[in-house]
C-alpha cells in the first residue's frame, strides 16, 4: 500500500495469515457485539491495535479475528503477503463504519480473472 494509504474496516469470511514484507503497518482488529442478524449495521469495539514491521505477521481466524483495519505508517509504500483460505478477490465481503454501524458488501476486485457476475447480497 502507498504511504499513509489505509483500507476500509473490513473482514475476509476466511482464515488466513499475512506477513509484512516491506514497509511498516498500523492494524486495528474489531469484534461484533451484535449476533449479525442485521445485514446491514454491526456494533463494533476494538480489542486490538499493533504496529506491524517487515518479517512479522498476523493472523485471520473468523469470526473473532476477521474484522480489521490496516493503514501504511511508513513513509515507503508497504507490502504485506496474504494466504487465505478464500478467493477475496470475488468472495462478497463486508465494510463496516464502526462509528455509523453502516455495513456495506463489496468484493476487492483484485483479481487476474473475471469474477462471476453475482448480484451483491
Amino acid at each position: 500500500m502507498p504511504a499513509s494509504a489505509a483500507t476500509p474496516v473490513h473482514d475476509h469470511l476466511a482464515w488466513g495469515i499475512v506477513g509484512i514484507y516491506r514497509g511498516v503497518q498500523d492494524e486495528t482488529v474489531y469484534r461484533r457485539l451484535d449476533d449479525g442478524s442485521d445485514s446491514q449495521h454491526a456494533e463494533l469495539e476494538v480489542t486490538a491495535e499493533r504496529t506491524l514491521h517487515p518479517g512479522e505477521f498476523y493472523t485471520l481466524l473468523p469470526p473473532a479475528n476477521d474484522i480489521h483495519f490496516v493503514k501504511t505508517v511508513s513513509k515507503t509504500p508497504s507490502v504485506s503477503i496474504h494466504l487465505l483460505a478464500n478467493d477475496t478477490a470475488c468472495v462478497w465481503r463486508h465494510k463496516f463504519d464502526p462509528l455509523s454501524g453502516l455495513v456495506t458488501p463489496f468484493r476487492s476486485g483484485y483479481a487476474n480473472a473475471p469474477c462471476p457476475p453475482e448480484k451483491a447480497p
